[in-house]
């Protein structure tokens, strides 16, 4: 037993040896790619108004880093914004454009990730059978769960169907009352949490006083989260929940706006990660799913099209072919003006039996001309012909009596010459 207690003992210095110079050697070191690679990083879409009406900026903000990028500037006033990732768009409320405020309230705009916004109406109510004014005018707090857009305006929660395929779509199916009134009404802007099914904000009266707080939309109660605070100021008309942190921007700090990152798990306190212009109002939907991969996909989808295009246009110049065909009967026209000089030589033809063409045709023609009177002197050529007549007829006659003189000399003188041969 002691000669194997001491072959153990060796082996266990032999291995605890080798892990001092693995460990020496950096291969025993404990690997921080994982966390170098924490889901961490979100994308938001801000919507920005320096001041009261449109125009809205659109701006990409790329947290916690906080670098940023402008979109565009919408020809509306954008507020309430909540993102859908199912459909990849995000959903806001548009009280107007440049030119003033909507005749029957808000209208839903659609916003696509290059920034495109597209007006899909007014918000109306479920059931209503012609528009009415809007419920959600003048909303400032929007998040999307589901086919659920749940909306704040004044101490109340609004929930607008998003389901394109029914009948309720973009409009209001539900409302909330949210209690109490007193840290409800500052909450400009909340974002839903999937895990438990409530809305983080931020409550900024004094009851509040820059407190996270939670909605339930099932039961409107408003409730501050133990330890989770922002700094005490102005609005926050933009939150968003991010991997394991709560963003939120203040509208007014100083000559500023200011957004902050705040762990949920109150490790820490609000840290400033981006700044901006002083806003009026503004809204944060977020974080967004990386949709621009997918088009280039689709784009080249297109490009295999251009060449049966291409085909068909084989097909294009087989059918000019035919088009120098009918060129060719062109020239046939020119035919027609060559009949009227071969008619001309024609004429001339009938003139070696003149009696019997002239007569009859002048007859044939004027029976044509016959009901009006001017045929009267068109029959004078008829009674030429007729001395033709007459001169044939005076011509054989005495044809006539020549033969038959001749034929009585003939008869004579055989008669006289018989008569001599008998006196002979």
């Amino acid at each position: 037993m002691t000669g194997t207690r001491a072959r153990w003992a060796a082996m266990l210095g032999v291995a605890a040896a080798v892990s001092a110079l693995l460990a020496a050697t950096g291969w025993l070191t404990p690997s921080r790619q994982p966390a170098a690679q924490a889901p961490d990083r979100c994308t938001i879409l801000q919507a920005e108004n320096e001041r009261s009406g449109a125009p809205t900026t659109l701006r990409l903000l790329d947290l916690p880093g906080g670098a940023t990028k402008r979109l565009t500037q919408a020809g509306y006033w954008i507020n309430a914004m909540g993102y859908s990732a199912a459909q990849g768009f995000v959903y806001g409320v548009a009280d107007g454009t440049r030119g003033g405020r909507y005749a029957h309230g808000a209208h839903a705009v659609r916003i696509d990730g290059q920034g495109t916004v597209t007006d899909l109406g007014v918000i109306g109510r479920a059931g209503a059978t012609r528009p009415l004014w809007s419920l959600v005018t003048g909303a400032t707090a929007g998040a999307v769960a589901g086919n659920r857009w749940y909306v704040r305006q004044d101490s109340d929660l609004y929930t607008v169907d998003i389901s394109p395929a029914t009948q309720d779509y973009l409009r209001v199916v539900h409302r909330t009352p949210l209690r109490p009134v007193s840290l409800a009404v500052s909450v400009d802007d909340f974002a839903y949490d999937p895990v438990d099914g409530l809305l983080y904000g931020v409550s900024t009266t004094s009851r509040g006083g820059g407190a996270v707080v939670t909605l339930d939309p099932a039961t409107g109660k408003v409730v501050p989260v133990p330890g989770l605070r922002f700094p005490d100021g102005g609005a926050y008309g933009s939150v968003v929940l991010g991997p394991g942190a709560i963003y939120a921007t203040a509208n007014r700090d100083g000559h500023r706006s200011v957004t902050y990152r705040l762990p949920r798990d109150g490790s820490g306190p609000a840290v400033e990660v981006a700044t901006g212009p002083v806003l009026v109002s503004g809204d944060a939907a977020g974080c967004l799913t990386e949709t621009p991969p997918p088009p280039p996909p689709t784009t080249s989808s297109p490009e295999p099209p251009p060449p049966p295009t291409t085909t068909p246009a084989p097909p294009q110049t087989t059918t000019p072919a035919p088009t120098p065909t009918p060129t060719t009967p062109a020239p046939e026209p020119p035919p027609p003006p060559r009949p009227p000089p071969v008619e001309q030589p024609a004429a001339p033809v009938p003139v070696p039996a003149p009696t019997p063409a002239p007569v009859v045709r002048p007859r044939e023609v004027t029976p044509a001309p016959a009901p009006p009177p001017t045929s009267a002197p068109r029959a004078r050529p008829t009674e030429k012909p007729q001395p033709v007549a007459d001169d044939t007829a005076h011509r054989t006659r005495q044809q006539r009596r020549w033969g038959l003189t001749a034929l009585i000399l003939v008869l004579g003188g055989g008669a006289a010459a018989a008569h001599g041969r008998r006196h002979r």
